[in-house]
């Protein structure tokens, strides 16, 4: 972490080290000049390591830096007038910018006591000239942690903001998914109505064409059938204008509609259908609503297109102080083969997309096949806003 003030720097200050204490040992005995030389060694081996070494870490760069302050303190003791407190002081602000703190202050503790026994006994210096001294260096190593703090918290805090953009970038990828799931649930939907009513009421035509005999009667019926197929085809275009508009925010089908999709359905198909409330109606949200009247629509057309003409539906909706449940069970015509689940538009993705939506509106919905027909319930909670409404 030494690179932080500058590898020149430190460079320039070891060479105004050594300078001054060669000079200083000019005339000094040789056992003192021998133990400065090894200080200036330690010194700047210490230092050295700690700058020019490129695997940093905490234990090793710890040693030396204690080892390069203890030189710097040798220094003061048998050279009093080198510029020893230079090394000090790069050790300081080395200690405050490559190490943890606790480790840190207890060496730069370790080194100022050293320097304060060294220099009072060595360099003569008085008890307020020491203390200005540690305030030196207490203000070198100050400035080496709080530069750290600032590495470390920047470092952090672009962590964050990468965090953050690859959340934003998951969350929008999760929006466009969900939106994709929703519009293939409408699509599916509007279309399959419309079209599974076109093809019931193009099939009966066709039948009454094959027959030989075309009398007016027969002809009637044809046109009947040819009639309610415009009117299908007219409807299903109205609907998937309303899912247009729906998409643009405007109002959603909802159980309003129910009686009349029952009527349209009867009239269209030749199925009895018929819708029963009960309970104290009230208000519900655009997305319970839709999922009542979707699921209703996939029904419907479900139970004419395998209860047969003459066959039976009946819709009840239910309402409860905090729920709302739809069940649609119809009854086959006589004569009429079983449904065969891998057939069903429910066995398809009609099911899964009406299962979908009742599921992220904190609801349920079952279906299945019974003794005279099949069996459609649809539950949903409306005492509190369900999670993940939002993406009906």
């Amino acid at each position: 972490m030494l690179r932080q003030i500058g590898t020149p720097a430190c460079a320039l200050i070891l060479a105004l080290v050594a300078a001054g204490a060669g000079s200083e040992m000019v005339g000094k005995s040789a056992p003192v000049i021998a133990a400065a030389a090894v200080a200036l060694t330690a010194a700047i081996a210490g230092i050295g390591w700690v700058v020019f070494n490129r695997l940093h870490r905490q234990g090793p760069d710890l040693v030396a830096l204690i080892a390069a302050g203890l030189g710097g303190v040798a220094l003061i003791g048998l050279l009093p007038s080198s510029p020893g407190y230079l090394v000090i002081f790069v050790v300081l602000i080395s200690l405050g910018l490559g190490q943890d703190f606790v480790p840190a202050l207890t060496a730069a503790l370790v080194v100022l006591a050293a320097s304060n026994l060294a220099s009072l006994l060595g360099g003569g210096l008085t008890v307020g000239d020491v203390t200005s001294d540690d305030i030196g260096g207490a203000f070198f190593f100050a400035i080496g942690a709080f530069t750290r703090s600032n590495i470390i918290a920047k470092a952090r805090a672009e962590e964050l903001l990468a965090e953050l953009r690859a959340s934003q970038a998951a969350q929008a990828e999760a929006a466009a998914l969900t939106e994709r799931t929703r519009l293939a649930r409408e699509v599916h939907d509007i279309l399959a109505h419309a079209l599974s009513g076109l093809v019931l009421a193009l099939d009966t035509a066709e039948l009454l064409g094959r027959r030989g005999d075309a009398d007016a009667e027969t002809m009637g019926r044809m046109l009947e059938q040819v009639t309610r197929a415009q009117r299908i085809a007219r409807d299903g275009l109205a609907d998937t204008r309303r899912a247009i508009s729906a998409l643009r925010g405007d109002e959603l089908p909802g159980p309003a509609l129910l009686d009349r999709l029952v009527r349209q359905t009867s009239e269209a198909t030749g199925m009895h259908a018929t819708l029963a409330l009960t309970g104290e109606q009230r208000p519900l949200s655009p997305e319970i609503g839709l999922a009542l009247y979707r699921t209703a629509q996939e029904a419907l057309i479900n139970s004419a297109k395998y209860a047969g003409r003459g066959g039976s539906a009946e819709l009840r909706l239910a309402y409860s102080p905090d729920s709302v449940e739809l069940e649609i069970e119809d009854v086959r015509s006589p004569g009429a083969a079983p449904p065969q689940s891998q057939g069903l538009t429910f066995g398809g993705y009609g099911l899964t997309g009406m299962r979908e939506r009742a599921e992220l509106l904190g609801g349920q919905l079952t279906a299945g096949p019974t003794e005279q027909g099949f069996r459609v319930l649809l539950q949903l909670p409306t005492s509190q806003v369900p999670r993940g409404a939002e993406a009906v």
